[in-house]
Parts: C-alpha cells; structure tokens; sequence
C-alpha cells in the first residue's frame, strides 16, 4: 500500500490519502507510464510542483483503465492531491510505502 502525502517545503504533512492494495495499480510499466512507472516498494518517491502536470495526466490515463469504483475514487483523491501540490509554491508529493 502506498500512502500518498502533501508536505510543504519545511516539512509540515497538509494532507494524505491511502487505500489499501493501491500498490497493485499504481505500479505501472515503465514504458507507457514515467512517473508512475517509478514507483518503489522499497522506498519514498518525492515529486515536486513542477511533477504536478505529468503525475496528473498520468492519473488520468490511469483512471481510464480502471474498472473498479473504489479504485477510480481514489485515483481522483491523489488527483485532487496534485493540484493542490501544483499551486504550492515548493511543495511536494511523497508517494511512500512505509
């Protein structure tokens, strides 16, 4: 599972959302999804404000995939996550398995 945090640039978490099992369709190949494509289990990934614009569109392809109801909300949580990263001023999104 990966928990997904907003942070600002001091270190101060502004809001997170996870769901259980989300590991299994956020991890995507490589070759169709850059970002997502990145995911560790091992360890955090951090993206910047400046990810914003590439994790959203991903997210949204993804979200076209997806099937189940659940998955699609939440997918549509971590959306809403990115554009608020988007507007913070050095912000950041920490995709995290821990």
């Amino acid at each position: 599972m990966f928990k997904i945090i907003l942070e600002s640039v001091d270190g101060e978490q502004l809001d997170k959302v996870f769901e259980d099992g989300n590991d299994k369709y956020l991890q995507q190949d490589e070759d169709e999804f850059e970002m997502l494509g990145e995911l560790s289990t091992c360890s955090y990934d951090v993206y910047t404000s400046k990810d914003m614009d590439l994790l959203i569109l991903e997210l949204e392809r993804l979200k076209e995939l997806l099937l189940d109801s659940n998955e699609i909300k939440h997918i549509e949580e971590i959306i809403l996550l990115a554009y608020k990263c988007k507007n913070l001023e050095s912000g950041r999104l920490i995709f995290t398995p821990f």
